[in-house]
Parts: C-alpha cells; structure tokens; sequence
C-alpha cells in the first residue's frame, strides 16, 4: 500500500508519532526519529499533501493526524481508479494485438488448415517457436539434438521461456551430453533450470523437436546453416503425428540421465566468468539503447535485480562504467 501512494518508512513513521500524539512540530518529530529537520520538512510536505496531516488552528507550527481511514480512503480511491484506466488501456491493447494476429495470418494463407508445414527460413523457424512457447499453456516437451543445440538456444527464445514457467507451464528438455562441454549452454540451462525446467541428458536423441500442449510440434531446424529450401523445419499439427512425437519423447525421457547439479558447474579458470544466456540477453538490450526498466520486464525480473545483474557484470569485467562494460565484454564475445 504504502508504494502505491507513495510513502517510504521515514514518512510512516513520522505519521506513526503524528497519530500517537495530539500535536507535534516538525522539529519534535526530527528529534524522535533522528532525522534532519529539513528532510523532515519535506516528509511533513507530503504527508501535508495526502491529506494525512493538518496544521493545527490552536498551536502554531504543530500538525496533527488525520483519521488513517480517512487520510487513506481517498489515496486508495485515486489508485483504484488509475487501476481501472490501465485495465482499459489493456483491453484495448490486446484489441489491437489481434489485429497484429490477423495481419500475420494474413501473410500466411497456405497455412490455414495444413497439418504439416514446411518452413524452410531459419528465421521463421525461430519465429514460430517463439510463438509456440508464448502460447503454451500447459507443457512444453523439447528433444534437442547435438546438431541443433546451438541454434536451440538462441537468446531470443530465453524470455519466453522463463515466460512461460512463470505461468505454469510444464517444461521438459532431453539435451545432449556434450551439454557439459558448452559453457554457453551450460549457462542457459543453469538459467531455465532455476526457474523450473526439468532436464536430462542422452547422447544424442537423434531428432530436435518441441511439442507444445500435446497438440502442434515444430520438428527441426536442421543444422545451422543448412541451405534455404532443404526443408529446415516442420511444423505439425496432426494428431497422429504430435501423439508419435509425445510417444518418441516420453521413451528418451525414461532412458535418459537425470541431470545431475554437478554437470551444470561453472567451468574452471577465465571461463568460470563467462556470461550466462540472461545476463548476454541484459547486454545485449543495453547495447540498444533499453533503460533499466524496460530490461527488467523483458526479463521477467525485478529492476532491482537487473541493477545488481549490471553491477556483477562490471565486477567481472572491470569495467568503470555502463558502456566501458558494452565495449569490454563485445571484445571478449559475450555479446
């Protein structure tokens, strides 16, 4: 409550006393608090300006509480109502995402009632998982083959992710055993893991495939780099189909190997401080420009949490300020 309009713990306690006693001045209430009269003078400017407190009329220079549901009815009103015009402005922006649906189905005719499609972009491959794991409402079952590990982990499919576990979303991974050779993936699956993925690891499942909700998989892409046209990926939505995918996975997942806290350690030496996939994703949006805020609901997190993610990295970099720490860590790859 006391963030929503806007008091810190000085200005309660300084309405505590005002409460407690009939009449105060600002420099009374200073000397119990141990606090400059001056700042104080300022605390008493915004309880003044809720409507907490009031001058008295009988002694000069001494204020007194206003009943606190009183004092606070009126806050609480003013931030119910600012409540109801963001809910408004929400509606109306998920209107216009469905026009931004329309648009991208649009585009797209040929995929309107085909149960199996051919996407043979590695970007729009990219794109539609992302699509998929933003939609996922329930489970989302992944078998990542040694080949495609890397254009699997892509940074931009992180946040959504981390998204979706945060609704819910039951997230399941088979990786591969070189796993442990990749610090990169290494840091991503640290990353996932944290917030709730449960991975195992195979020597090689043979078939990378994401199937959300039981009922459309996307199968591939190939090998990064494969030519345009070769069929980089399939994206399914025929039962028959995503049942043979949840059964072919479900039989990795019994034969696979629990992945143990161990196998996920930071690598020894200079490695040791390599980046993981979020805090890569944090350079890389202030690279461009994104304050602080922004970054933090990209992420999912709080601002505060950024801030110390920020000073850890300049730590780590040595870095003097925010765009030595940009310039240090693109010379050393890390974005």
């Amino acid at each position: 409550m006391l963030e929503l309009i806007g008091l810190d713990d000085v200005a309660l306690s300084a309405y505590r006393l005002w409460l407690r006693h009939e009449s105060l001045t600002v420099a009374d209430v200073a000397g119990l608090l141990g606090e400059p009269v001056r700042d104080m003078g300022q605390v008493r400017d915004r309880l003044l300006e809720h409507g907490l407190v009031l001058a008295s009329r009988e002694r000069p220079g001494h204020f007194v509480a206003v009943h606190p549901e009183a004092g606070f009815d009126h806050l609480l009103q003013a931030q119910h109502e600012q409540l109801i015009r963001r809910h408004e402005r929400l509606v109306r922006a998920r209107a216009q995402i469905s026009t931004f649906v329309s648009d991208y189905l649009d585009s797209r005719p040929e995929s309107d009632g085909v149960e199996v499609q051919r996407i043979d972009s590695v970007d729009q491959a990219r794109a539609e998982l992302l699509a998929l794991v933003g939609r996922a409402e329930r489970e989302v079952l992944t078998l990542h083959t040694r080949q495609g590990w890397s254009a699997a982990l892509s940074s931009d499919v992180l946040p959504a992710e981390l998204r979706a576990l945060r609704r819910g979303v039951v997230m399941r991974a088979v990786l591969p055993r070189t796993l442990r050779l990749d610090e990169r993936g290494a840091g991503y699956v640290r990353t996932v893991s944290a917030h709730g993925l449960d991975a195992r690891i195979h020597d090689d499942p043979r078939l990378d495939a994401t199937t959300v909700d039981g009922r459309v998989a996307l199968v591939g892409p190939g090998r990064p780099g494969a030519a345009v046209g070769t069929g980089q990926a399939l994206l399914v939505r025929a039962p028959e189909l995503t049942a043979v995918l949840l059964t072919l996975f479900e039989q990795v997942w019994e034969i696979a190997e629990p992945l143990a806290g161990d196998q996920l350690g930071p690598a020894e030496g200079a490695e040791a401080n390599m980046p993981s996939d979020t805090e890569r994703l944090l350079l890389r949006l202030l690279s461009l420009g994104v304050k602080d805020e922004a970054a933090a609901r990209h992420l999912g997190v709080s601002v505060r949490t950024v801030r110390r993610m920020i000073a850890d990295l300049m730590a780590r970099l040595d870095a003097r300020s925010r765009f030595q720490a940009g310039t240090l860590a693109t010379r050393r790859g890390w974005i």
